[in-house]
């Protein structure tokens, strides 16, 4: 095949890829019917480490390299949260949030959208340790073993709300996260 042919092949498979474009830009977009509101559920909790050991039996050592046996193997994780989350008495969120990392040794975090409808609403959110906080030494949080928010939202549409923790003041707040 000649060059020649090779470059008008080219053009007519452009000039046609050009033609759908084209055709496709005449096709109808229709935007989302219903403008919602969203609330936003986001922050970062660093919650009680945990260290649970045990020691290994003779027959668990000898299977083991030389270089790698140890008599006690630990293993560190963070104790997880449950969030709930009730929109207008109605439950919306109940998850157990677990410590990020492969070994869930990292800080929780929390992240959730929940498109509502433009208007009043009546909001609680609860973080609370699981388990209890009566298990556990609460001095030794970085983050207190229970949270909890119950107020009622304004909501206009398109509007972004965002419900937070606040670290100097232990609480969980509301922001307009529609503004920087």
């Amino acid at each position: 095949m000649t060059g020649v042919v090779r470059g008008g092949l080219g053009a007519l498979g452009a000039a046609g890829v050009l033609a759908v474009v084209r055709l496709l830009s005449f096709a109808p977009y229709t935007t989302e019917r219903e403008a919602v509101a969203v609330v936003r559920l986001a922050w970062r909790a660093r919650g009680e480490r945990v260290r649970d050991c045990h020691r290994l039996t003779p027959e668990e050592l000898a299977k083991l390299p030389v270089h790698m046996r140890q008599e006690e193997v630990c293993e560190g994780r963070v104790l997880p949260f449950r969030l709930a989350v009730d929109l207008d008495d109605s439950a919306v969120v109940n998850q157990l949030i677990h410590g990020a990392g492969a070994r869930e040794d990292r800080p929780l975090y929390v992240f959730q959208d929940l498109a509502v409808r433009p208007g009043e609403h009546r909001i609680s959110v609860r973080f609370t340790l699981e388990g209890g906080p009566q298990e556990h030494d609460a001095t030794r949080l970085a983050t207190p073993p229970r949270l909890a928010l119950d107020t009622t939202l304004s909501l206009a549409p398109r509007q972004v709300l965002l419900v937070t923790y606040d670290e100097e003041r232990e609480q969980l707040v509301v922001r307009d996260g529609s503004t920087p």
